[in-house]
């Protein structure tokens, strides 16, 4: 499988050509950007530049983009929507300098309840970024009532909108369903009495996540698409021992389900009774 990483790794630090070569000389060849402000300063248009000639220039794969959340592009109020969009439209202009292979979208906050309206205005949202940059979007599942694997699909299906997916994020719930990119984070706690979770982006297996159990569902589920660390340090040898203890999950799984399950006592999985 194919294991990236994200820019949110360097915070507040000022991305820069310098930042991706430590991405790049740890074995990192998948990169995502993480737009934020200061971290990656897309309204820069000399950086912009620069972090763009990079990936050519190093011989390094398109890269991927998450979108800036700290805009809401389904809030309630048109002005907020609207900021939204000529932020997505400021920080898509990147695609103009160099491929984007997706965009990671995010849709509300974490705790916010669905309303029907929420689909009309994600509609909105989607229809305004691959009008404008032509790129496939991924919506990224959030411990929310909107953006959940089940709200995703329902949305799918009733806005019938090609080139649109599912991005997992494991800090945010269960992989409850189909996923085209998943990040790799890990938190603290896991599940909490009231429901609630955080989202401490540790790197994996420095929380409380059973990383065995996950391995288990990504083998079973096939799924063939990125895999991106998305840790909130820049701890980097910390980063690839992840990915390496992770690769090993994934061999010895792929060798003997059966095996796996009995050295990390993992349930069986539940027999269906005939009826006679």
């Amino acid at each position: 499988m194919d294991f990236g990483i994200s820019t949110r790794c360097f915070g507040a630090n000022p991305l820069t050509p310098d930042l991706l070569e430590r991405l790049r000389r740890a074995n990192f060849r998948t990169i995502e950007l993480h737009a934020s402000v200061p971290g990656f300063d897309y309204h820069n248009r000399s950086l912009v530049r620069r972090i763009a000639r990079w990936f050519p220039e190093n011989e390094i794969p398109a890269p991927s983009l998450h979108l800036p959340f700290a805009e809401d592009p389904i809030g309630i109020r048109p002005v907020e929507r609207q900021r939204a969009f000529d932020e997505f439209k400021r920080c898509l202009e990147l695609g103009d300098l160099v491929p984007l292979s997706f965009v990671v979208l995010h849709l509300g906050v974490a705790g916010q309840d669905f309303n029907p309206v929420s689909f009309e205005y994600t509609y909105a949202a989607i229809s305004a970024i691959q009008s404008f940059a032509g790129v496939r979007v991924l919506i990224e599942t959030l411990p929310n009532n909107i953006a959940t694997f089940e709200r995703i699909l329902e949305f799918k299906t009733a806005a019938q909108i090609s080139n649109l997916g599912i991005c997992y994020d494991t800090g945010h719930g269960e992989m409850d369903g189909p996923a085209d990119a998943i990040h790799l984070d890990d938190n603290l706690t896991w599940n909490l009495e009231n429901g609630a979770r955080p989202d401490d982006h540790l790197w994996p297996f420095e929380g409380a996540r059973n990383w065995p159990a996950f391995v288990e569902q990504l083998v079973l589920s096939s799924f063939d698409g990125p895999l991106i660390l998305e840790g909130q340090d820049d701890r980097l040898e910390k980063a690839a021992d992840s990915r390496s203890h992770l690769k090993d999950l994934l061999g010895e799984a792929n060798d003997s389900m059966e095996e796996f399950r009995l050295k990390y006592n993992l349930p069986a999985p539940r027999q269906i009774e005939e009826d006679e």
